[in-house]
């Protein structure tokens, strides 16, 4: 064992993942360093400085076209990160689906990233990336699947402009695990969950109807929306004759949006909110997982 080795044992740093480790937390692969945290829409970035103690920096978004701008938001980028490692959430061209009777045997989510297809079967398609989240009380799962081919156009376009991509994750899909882990704390109760899921995720809006810990439909739809949210109160509009008055409404969002609440009050009225989403929430959850 070399001074080297030694010294990392006696400061931890032996024991701490590697930076492109993606099987461990942001902050745990990161630790006293700072990085930049992403969003991509379909013609919009958005992007967050995480401090040393990993505190979340000024943000900032820039809209056009997506090669521009990031051309244009490098700079500040790697100004605000060390070695220019950025963790990125798409929020455009992916699928987020409810599928049933998938199987389920020990370590069916984790085997999603390595063997897909021996999960999905016949519903496994060539050239994407998936993942998986199982209802722990049905048959059902949430599918999320990205192409491999626009997973390979962000990593180019990164790389082209000097940045290192640490970890590419789905914005919605994060939200969405999030919200149900947090709201069906109590599980075989006498008295099981019902709620309305509303996520939306710079632009893309993903909704799950959750009834009696049942999942009985989801809708998830990409570059919906940008200032204007009443795109959101159209896609809403039609599950106010699909779910009963006693069920919640679950609203989780990347960012505080005040005129999300205004769109359900008036799209589906008469339902209790809660409302999850704190100042850079979406931005917290990257860093902490």
């Amino acid at each position: 064992m070399n001074l080297a080795d030694i010294k990392a044992i006696l400061n931890y740093s032996a024991f701490r993942p590697e930076p492109d480790d993606p099987s461990a937390p942001w902050n745990r692969r990161f630790p006293n360093t700072r990085t930049v945290l992403v969003g991509l829409g379909k013609s919009m970035i958005a992007w967050a400085g995480v401090s040393k103690t990993g505190k979340i920096l000024d943000t900032d978004t820039m809209r056009g076209d997506l090669k521009e701008i990031l051309t244009a938001a490098a700079p500040s980028m790697k100004a605000a990160s060390e070695a220019a490692w950025c963790a990125i959430s798409l929020n455009t061209r992916y699928v987020i689906s409810l599928e049933t009777n998938l199987p389920r045997r020990p370590g069916s989510e984790e085997m999603m990233k390595t063997n897909p297809r021996s999960i999905l079967g016949g519903r496994y398609e060539r050239g994407k990336r998936y993942a998986l989240t199982h209802n722990p009380e049905t048959n059902s799962s949430v599918l999320l699947s990205i192409d491999e081919e626009q997973i390979r156009k962000v990593e180019l376009m990164f790389k082209e402009v000097g940045l290192q991509i640490g970890r590419i994750c789905c914005g919605s899909y994060v939200l969405l695990r999030h919200a149900l882990s947090v709201t069906n704390t109590v599980k075989g109760s006498e008295k099981p969950t019902s709620n309305l899921y509303v996520i939306c995720s710079q632009g893309a809006v993903c909704v799950l109807v959750q009834d009696a810990d049942r999942w009985m439909e989801l809708r998830s739809r990409t570059d919906v929306y940008e200032e204007d949210m009443q795109p959101v109160a159209d896609l809403l509009a039609p599950f106010r004759e699909r779910i009963h008055s006693e069920m919640g409404i679950v609203i989780a969002c990347d960012q505080p949006t005040p005129m999300l609440r205004e769109c359900i009050d008036k799209a589906l009225p008469g339902h209790a909110v809660t409302d999850l989403t704190t100042p850079d929430f979406l931005w917290n959850l990257m860093n902490h997982s």
